[in-house]
């Protein structure tokens, strides 16, 4: 599940710092010097490229606030009901117990209503995804399967659904919903959910390789490489950190093993921590074991 934590952490600071510009009434070019561009701040606010820490400190800087501001603004970023929704079951991974009991207590009990049942089946699922312990009952993921079968053109929740339940999914389900994604992707790849929607082949992606199944995984790799992701620098990273965790799984080389980690340590510098030392765990954890001597 690390993709979309990663994408909202660095959504949340771009979308941040674009507001406190606008309110204070700065525009790009107003910001922009001989250290960071118009077009620098541009890609910026629409998530094509991250400003590195010294860059960010100094665009701060010419909307006239300091940093510890700015962060003390940020902490405080509001997000809207339904994305504190999301934004819960992204976090539970990196603040684990404490996010469990939190989402747990989004969930809604003894409901009929389809929204709220479907809503609580991918709470379960993260919580069962980070926990290791049963919380999504067999019906419940046969309600899932038939309710994303039963719909045509899929919508950002859909979408959301199948992005926070596939960890839950059998391996056939995982595969066989990726490809009802992708003879959608017409579809769905458009407007706001273009980003959505790979992230969720990312999430399936990171799902198989979870299983291990390298034919599922060359599968989801290999068509994911067809999108145009050039200008979203938060799949180009999480691209990059997947096919790695594959290349490692493929080959358990010393050589693919230090590829992968170099790759973590030269992306650490954004500051996004807690995500780079868990996929730093996962490769620990596929290490074969020490030989005994």
């Amino acid at each position: 599940m690390q993709n979309n934590y990663f994408d909202e952490e660095i959504i949340q600071i771009y979308s941040c710092f674009k507001e406190l510009r606008q309110s204070r009434g700065y525009t790009q070019k107003d910001v922009s010097d001989e250290v960071v561009s118009k077009d620098m701040i541009s890609k910026f606010e629409r998530g094509a490229n991250m400003l590195t820490a010294d860059k960010l400190f100094h665009a701060i800087t010419n909307i006239n606030m300091t940093p510890n501001e700015f962060m003390s603004t940020l902490n405080g970023f509001k997000p809207s009901k339904l994305q504190k929704l999301y934004d819960t079951l992204n976090n539970i991974r990196f603040s684990y117990p404490k996010s469990v009991v939190s989402a747990e207590e989004l969930i809604v009990n003894d409901t009929k209503n389809k929204f709220n049942v479907l809503s609580n089946i991918m709470i379960k699922s993260v919580i069962q995804d980070v926990t290791g312990e049963n919380y999504v009952s067999s019906d419940e993921k046969t309600l899932v399967g038939n309710y994303l079968n039963g719909i045509e053109n899929w919508t950002t929740f859909e979408l959301k659904l199948l992005y926070y339940v596939c960890p839950i999914l059998d391996i056939g389900d995982v595969k066989w919903f990726g490809e009802i994604l992708l003879e959608r992707r017409f579809h769905c790849f458009v407007g706001e959910n273009r980003s959505l929607t790979i992230n969720v082949l990312m999430n399936l992606y990171d799902t198989v390789l979870d299983y291990q199944d390298i034919e599922y995984a060359d599968f989801f790799r290999k068509n994911i490489e067809t999108f145009d992701i050039s200008d979203n620098l938060n799949a180009i990273v999480n691209f990059r950190i997947l096919k790695d965790v594959h290349d490692y799984i493929v080959s358990r080389t010393n050589e693919n093993f230090q590829n992968a980690i170099l790759y973590l340590d030269s992306i650490e510098k954004i500051g996004l921590t807690s995500i780079i030392s868990y996929c730093k765990e996962r490769l620990k954890k596929l290490a074969p074991p020490e030989p005994d001597i």
